[in-house]
């Protein structure tokens, strides 16, 4: 949500600015772009609700694209406008290459810290770091070289040779390979006259970016002596876009038909529409303007996000209308399909959205199982059961159901290493670790293909451990809502005593210490284990007696 806090209030900064508005003007539109954003905090939950992730995405999109045009609206000048966001590209590239080169030596630093002292640096630790460099360090980099001189841009007619290097030797072959694809797929499509596969929609998006891209970076250069190739080259893109807006068109037509509209689906298509009406602008107008372009853009994705045009109530009624023909249907494939459109539409709007089809009230259901646990996945889980066994279908269809979660040792969550004399991490893939204390020689094998942790001393085994069984043993808990839950509500602590084991020989104390398991089971069948166990650590700790 800061980040469209930031973009808002950032073109509304350049548009004031640009119009010279008094001190306190800027300061009531920057309250007003605050406050709007914290009406959409409050309003979203794109943690239960995959549709409020897709407004945030699009109001995102739009207030990037607001930054690029907002100095100048209301201006024919579009040397000012290029100039502008050339600095945006460039700036935005330089800031993610030095954000890239800061993460990764500190993340290389961490790395050994970890080693040399056995820190028991976790995972998380480098997302912090990570989380800090983009969001702080990069924008606070990226906003400083931001041109102060705004209607000075317009006199400034300067181009980087090394922009039009990278048009014409990176984006433009990229474009001309996509559209070698599509074309040899076209001409298979009319040889063997069968409808296109969805893939060709990615496929043509991409040659539509990367070609206006090419477009609007060699802009300025294209009347310039020496660059015909530019104009010709401009032609020749738009006109092929034509039979790959209609391949796009019979793709997503064919998806629309069989499955309905969904929120992809409808971007796609508003997308297929903006590319057919940009197609005609740029051949056939003779002012061919480049602002249409985000400004176009902006207005769709705004009027994609909220109202009964938007993506979101366009694909509810049109899944609901679906549910409701197939819940009245008796073939084969409507019943078949049922439980996956029942999927997507609590998945995306919530259990509620279900309400015409039944008498009880849904909302307060749903109130209860968010209340219930706090695993999200567990409650969509448990959302989509109850809209299964209150509509009377059985779920048959569908891929097997899956729970994943991490269990925290309540002792060790920070590894205790007072009283041992030696603390080894064990490996976390299938390779055993070998090593030498005061001549013994030592083995430990975390094989999680074999769910299993295994220490050997001279060659003889001391602990065998059965990692499925500590699982195992947790899940009565785990669907009781009995394990207490970590900060990032998917970890639950685990009692210490069962994630510790020891054995004495030889004069030493051997003690392998599971800090973390992550591990899935299956809902249908708790004796059943997935093969392979996620990230966990584990330690050895020896101590002499």
């Amino acid at each position: 949500m800061m980040n469209l806090a930031l973009a808002f209030m950032l073109a509304l900064d350049l548009f004031a600015e640009r119009n010279n508005y008094p001190t306190v003007k800027k300061w009531m539109m920057r309250m007003v772009a605050l406050a709007f954003c914290v009406l959409i905090f409050f309003l979203l939950d794109p943690i239960h609700r995959i549709a409020d992730m897709f407004r945030i995405v699009l109001l995102a999109f739009a207030f990037h694209l607001l930054v690029a045009f907002s100095p100048f609206t209301g201006s024919d000048n579009t040397q000012g406008f290029w100039q502008f966001n050339k600095i945006l590209f460039l700036r935005f590239l330089t800031s993610a290459l030095y954000s890239a080169v800061l993460f990764a030596g500190l993340a290389i630093a961490l790395v050994a810290i970890d080693g040399l002292f056995a820190a028991d640096i976790r995972w998380s630790t480098y997302m912090i770091v990570f989380a800090i460099i983009t969001a702080g360090f990069n924008t606070i980099f990226f906003l400083s070289g931001l041109p102060t001189d705004i209607p000075g841009l317009n006199e400034d007619h300067s181009y980087p040779k090394g922009l039009k290097i990278f048009t014409q030797f990176v984006l433009i072959p990229l474009m001309t390979i996509y559209l070698a694809i599509l074309l040899v797929y076209e001409i298979k499509i009319i040889i063997l006259w069968q409808l296109p596969k969805g893939l060709v929609s990615s496929l043509v998006l991409g040659y539509a970016v990367f070609g206006i891209l090419s477009l609007l970076l060699i802009y300025p250069i294209k009347d310039t002596a020496g660059n015909g190739w530019i104009k010709l080259f401009s032609k020749f893109f738009y006109v092929m876009l034509i039979p790959l807006i209609i391949l796009l068109t019979l793709a997503v037509s064919k998806r629309v038909g069989h499955y309905g509209i969904t929120e992809s689906r409808y971007i796609i298509i508003v997308l297929a529409l903006w590319l057919a009406a940009i197609t005609i602008y740029f051949l056939f107008s003779k002012k061919q303007n480049i602002k249409t372009i985000p400004v176009s853009l902006c207005l769709i994705a705004l009027l994609a996000t909220y109202g009964p045009q938007s993506a979101f109530s366009v694909s509810k009624y049109s899944q609901l209308n679906r549910l409701e023909r197939m819940l009245k249907s008796k073939k084969p494939e409507d019943l078949k399909e049922r439980p996956s459109v029942i999927r997507y539409l609590i998945q995306a709007h919530g259990l509620a959205i279900l309400q015409p089809f039944v008498k009880k009230d849904l909302s307060e259901i749903e109130r209860k199982i968010e209340l219930k646990n706090d695993y999200v996945y567990k409650q969509r889980e448990d959302k989509i059961d109850t809209a299964m066994a209150l509509l009377k279908i059985k779920d048959e269809g569908t891929a097997r159901k899956s729970i994943s979660f991490t269990l925290v040792n309540d002792e060790n969550e920070i590894l205790k290493v007072k009283g041992y004399d030696y603390a080894i991490e064990m490996n976390t893939y299938p390779q055993p670790k070998n090593f030498v204390v005061n001549g013994h020689k030592i083995e430990t094998n975390s094989n999680n293909a074999g769910n299993k942790l295994t220490l050997s001393v001279d060659a003889i085994e001391v602990l065998y451990i059965d990692v499925n069984k500590i699982f195992k043993e947790a899940i009565p808990a785990f669907k009781r809502d009995s394990l207490k839950a970590t900060k990032n509500k998917q970890e639950f602590y685990y009692p210490g005593k069962l994630m510790q084991f020891s054995k004495t020989l030889a004069g030493y104390e051997y003690t392998v210490v599971i800090t973390s398991l992550q591990q899935t089971y299956y809902p249908d069948d708790d004796t059943e284990i997935a093969r392979n166990w996620g990230d966990s650590k584990s330690y050895l700790l020896i101590k002499k007696l």
